[in-house]
């Protein structure tokens, strides 16, 4: 049977972009749905990409999007993230769950699965109160038991993916976005100040873009949900591994503590997928500082 297209919401987004690139490489048609359209030069241009302008809130904007196209796979990106849930917390629940739960719909209408989304680390519970420190994580870990409930009452399978900091080329916005700002400003010689310090699990954009192709060939007897990495690195080391590219680098530690979350898990990953390639810090790192660098001819 041939593979149709790779419905893809959120398809103008840092994942999104990324993900496009990696698909139509491969040959995939891909229909990138989003509220906004694709941005500048970064924007997918590749033939085979079919760009439906929608809002996720919207069921009958999915339906058609991923009927009319012929879409055999899906994945889910389209979300708003820490700050803007804070700032607009209905329209973040509407965009967030009610945007799942219309993908969800539009699966089981198609007979499309798994369903690949991106959950969150902050969907884990953490201290002070062994919850979710913000509404996207709340959010998120609804959209998670929202999935495992499709797939008891209409067997739509799905695998939900926790990704902590995600980083590189095309990341600007979202509370994490903080190390792609430190390695650009490295690279064009300019002053960074740090806004918290911590250990998180840092992943360049390769890996976890590697992931999500990974995942599409999956075939998941129940829902998934997991962590992408269980490794974690320390603000320090981040500032250490782009001074080993860029010794004067200008940058500025902070001593403002981010909570994070403890217990992580990737073992259902793992067993659905295997191994696969990682991209240490130092390599992202190099990569990531390499771009900006082409980018601004230095």
């Amino acid at each position: 049977m041939a593979q149709g297209a790779v419905f893809v919401t959120g398809g103008s987004g840092f994942l999104g972009q990324a993900l496009i690139t990696a698909l139509t490489a491969r040959g995939r048609q891909v229909v990138s749905f989003d509220l906004a359209p694709p941005r500048g030069t970064a924007a997918p241009k590749a033939p085979g990409v079919i760009t439906v302008q929608g809002d996720i809130r919207d069921p009958d904007s999915v339906m058609r999007a991923v009927l009319d196209h012929g879409a055999s796979d899906i994945v889910h990106l389209a979300a708003m993230v820490i700050p803007a849930c804070r700032e607009k917390p209905v329209l973040g629940a509407e965009v967030n769950m009610i945007g799942h739960i219309n993908v969800l719909e539009a699966a089981r209408a198609a007979g499309i699965g798994p369903v690949v989304y991106t959950s969150s680390i902050a969907a884990r519970p953490r201290p002070p109160l062994d919850s979710p420190a913000n509404l996207y994580g709340v959010y998120k870990r609804c959209c998670e038991e929202i999935s495992k409930v499709y797939f008891m009452d209409h067997g739509v399978a799905s695998i939900g993916l926790r990704p902590n900091v995600v980083y590189g080329p095309g990341r600007e916005i979202g509370e994490t976005a903080f190390v792609t700002h430190a390695m650009r400003a490295a690279a064009e010689r300019k002053r960074y100040a740090f806004p918290f310090s911590g250990a998180m699990c840092f992943q360049h954009v390769d890996e976890v873009t590697d992931i999500f192709l990974r995942c599409l060939d999956a075939k998941p007897e129940k829902p998934v949900v997991s962590d992408l990495t269980t490794e974690t690195n320390t603000t320090d080391e981040v500032i250490a591994a782009i001074r080993r590219v860029v010794p004067d680098a200008d940058l500025i530690a902070s001593d403002t503590p981010r909570m994070a979350p403890s217990g992580l898990d990737n073992t259902p990953l793992r067993t659905l997928l295997g191994s696969w390639a990682r991209v240490d810090l130092d390599e992202g790192t190099r990569r990531t500082i390499a771009h900006f660098r082409q980018l601004t001819g230095q």
